[in-house]
């Protein structure tokens, strides 16, 4: 679908905004050691305009924000790509000093069914894979991660299968999104 109004045409250019900048976050961490890290440019505009930023001239919070604050806590449970294996690897990224104990859970948004939980205790500053998800490049399909440290909860998403996603089904999948812990109004968004 192309967008034909200005909303429609706001509102993808927020969901593609935010997939790519979570994507070069979890990259990033996943890649930890071979790469140092991200460098933040432009986080505020300093005037109406469109642009990367994540937040506009008036203070409003784009999607990409949301995004982005869900994938930069010390410990974060990521799907990485799955390159030339048939598996998504499931990592838990520990940036922090501490180890962390963590209870986790990946689940498939259209039926809610589980595809992977576990728990277990991650050393101080580790990516743990802690587990593989089977994945076939024809099954565009949205994957729900939630995960608790010390009773406080996490969320995240991953958008498994081969592009280009219908925009009438990413935006029905962006409740559940939302919903995630860290919650926020999806309705807010492209406004």
């Amino acid at each position: 679908m192309i967008p034909e109004d200005l909303e429609t045409f706001a509102l993808a250019s927020q969901i593609t905004q935010a997939e790519a900048k979570k994507f070069f976050i979890e990259s990033t961490r996943l890649r930890k050691w071979s790469t140092s890290g991200i460098l933040w440019w432009n986080l505020i505009d300093g005037w109406p305009q469109f642009s990367d930023a994540v937040v506009d001239y008036f203070f409003t919070k784009k999607l990409a924000y949301e995004y982005i604050r869900r994938v930069q806590p010390p410990v974060c449970v990521i799907i990485g790509e799955a390159g030339t294996s048939k598996y998504l690897p499931v990592v838990a990224s520990n940036d922090s000093r501490a180890e962390a104990r963590i209870s986790f859970r990946v689940w498939e948004a259209d039926n809610g069914e589980t595809i992977i939980q576990d728990t277990f205790t991650i050393p101080a500053n580790q990516n743990w894979q802690v587990g593989m998800i089977r994945t076939y490049a024809s099954q565009q399909c949205l994957y729900l991660i939630e995960w608790e440290i010390n009773e406080e909860k996490f969320g995240n998403h991953y958008l498994a299968g081969t592009p280009p996603f219908s925009l009438v089904g990413y935006s029905n999948w962006l409740n559940a999104i939302a919903s995630l812990p860290r919650v926020f109004d999806p309705q807010t968004i492209a406004h």
